[in-house]
């Protein structure tokens, strides 16, 4: 049983962004030889261009005709989905090609929206979901995105990629288990504890400081990299935090030219994989240099990220599943898929921070590609494309149980927090070193189809998010946000958690 994957690209708008003709004819040649490749492989793939009436109208769909409208392009991507409906969807081009979705950030910083691929991954129609990350809580479709750069119009990076998408193969599990594990100095404990439940242990983490760019290629060589470090907006380069402030922790220059063929990441760091217009081709965002070097799966986030200093929450989780799943030889964006699912069924009651942490993470890569091999005694005697179906068929009733389970939150009006409330969660925010003027904002916890819920369950506690910059004049964002969970005066539970 074959599977099959739509490649979803837009010609007319990378021809309006300065695409050559020549050009994207090398581009349609690049696509055939991974077409070819894939159907070695066992998977029908079909390119679909968006902003063509004739291929639109064998899905029953109008054209594109903005490529900045996410509507329309989430429409689209609907329609071919649906009719197709394929194991497999690859985004081709950056956010001005086919862009993210704009989701509403709940979490109270400074972004003013969350860029989001997740309302691809999701059945709900733009109509019913809007911007609202809240109607986007139960993915079930395996997506991710092969970026050209952002502004840039060189067919010769995009081609490379396809080119490395279409010679990829999956390699044992033993060359995946040597890591290139690099994290702020602050948040060792937590890193460690990621390290030692995906690898075994923590030995080979990177702490900066006292690290530091510049590397030498040797650790860069590991197939499998995990970062947690600080992550800037429109920044080639990632941070660590000690006394001394925040040097460097690695940079678009290190990893250039360094890397292992196959290798795979996943960065907590905030604006991990912020798809900017660079100034110059020399600075590319680290996201396209990690994928233009070889790298076959990068997975960040393209908003400012969270976590705990001491535990692992929020970033630290949502990339461990992602791992975990790379790790036992699932696709890309079957892993991706997996990790938004595995994390909405963890948390049950999302907060602000959760939803922007599901949101913001995508997966930059062919979502079909396996980096590793499957243990053989997990695939010996069992039909793949029959498994493969299987797993989707699991992960839309996961999606659907998902949907009618979790609840989101609701902003409140300051009105709804009285004066000795109000009190209390100015002594919380005191407790966790907040200066008096940090921002308060409140929600309700509310249930998808909170109607029966609440009747059998009766009213869930209010989220309260307390928020203030620890270090306003620092190179990274230094947001910390306090939850207070609270249910009719009494505090139900305390979390803080830090920007990545």
């Amino acid at each position: 049983m074959s599977s099959t994957k739509i490649v979803a690209a837009n010609f007319a708008a990378m021809q309006h962004k300065g695409y050559t003709e020549a050009g994207l004819t090398s581009l349609r040649t690049a696509l055939a030889t991974l077409v070819e490749a894939d159907r070695g492989r066992g998977v029908d793939t079909t390119v679909v261009d968006l902003g063509s009436p004739d291929d639109m109208a064998r899905y029953g769909a109008e054209a594109v005709t903005d490529p900045a409208d996410a509507r329309r392009n989430k429409d689209a991507v609907d329609a071919v989905c649906h009719a197709a409906g394929p194991d497999y969807l690859l985004l081709l081009g950056s956010r001005d090609v086919i862009p993210h979705v704009p989701l509403k950030n709940h979490a109270p910083d400074d972004d003013p929206v969350v860029p989001s691929d997740l309302p691809y991954a999701c059945e709900t129609p733009y109509e019913a979901g809007g911007q609202e990350p809240g109607r986007y809580t139960a993915p079930s479709r395996v997506v991710g995105r092969l970026p050209d750069v952002t502004g840039g119009h060189d067919p010769a990076y995009l081609a490379g990629l396809l080119g490395r998408a279409a010679a990829a193969a999956p390699a044992d599990r033993g060359a995946y288990e040597g890591y290139f594990g690099l994290s702020a100095a602050v948040w060792e404990k937590s890193t460690r504890e990621n390290l030692a439940t995906l690898f075994g242990d923590a030995s080979a983490l990177h702490l900066i400081p006292p690290g530091g760019s510049p590397w030498q290629p040797g650790p860069l060589a590991c197939r499998s990299h995990f970062v947690n470090c600080h992550g800037a907006a429109k920044d080639p380069q990632w941070y660590g935090q000690g006394p001394a402030g925040y040097p460097v922790a690695l940079k678009a220059g290190d990893v250039d030219r360094h890397l292992t063929g196959g290798t795979v990441l996943a960065a907590e760091c905030c604006y991990g994989a912020e798809l900017y217009p660079p100034p110059a081709a020399p600075h590319l965002p680290l996201c396209n240099t990690y994928l233009g070097s070889g790298a076959l799966v990068f997975f960040g986030s393209t908003t400012i990220a969270y976590g705990p200093a001491d535990s692992c929450d929020q970033a630290d989780l949502i990339t461990q599943y992602l791992v975990r799943e790379l790790l036992q030889g699932q696709s890309g964006g079957y892993a991706a898929l997996k990790a938004r699912l595995d994390y909405v069924k963890l948390k049950g009651r999302l907060d602000p921070v959760d939803l922007k942490t599901l949101a913001q993470f995508v997966l930059l890569g062919d979502p079909s590609v396996k980096p590793v091999q499957a243990p053989t005694k997990l695939v010996a005697g069992t039909d793949p494309g029959a498994a493969r179906t299987d797993r989707r068929r699991e992960a839309r009733l996961f999606a659907h149980v998902l949907e009618q389970s979790v609840s989101v939150p609701e902003p409140l009006p300051d009105a709804e927090r009285d004066a000795a409330l109000t009190a209390r969660l100015r002594e919380i925010a005191e407790r966790h070193d907040l200066p008096p003027t940090a921002a308060v904002s409140s929600f309700a916890e509310v249930w998808q189809h909170e109607g029966q819920a609440q009747k059998s369950f009766g009213q869930p506690p209010r989220q309260h998010l307390l928020h203030a910059r620890r270090d306003p004049g620092a190179p990274v964002p230094t947001d910390v946000v306090v939850v207070v969970r609270e249910h009719e005066g009494d505090i139900v539970s305390v979390d803080e958690y830090e920007a990545r």
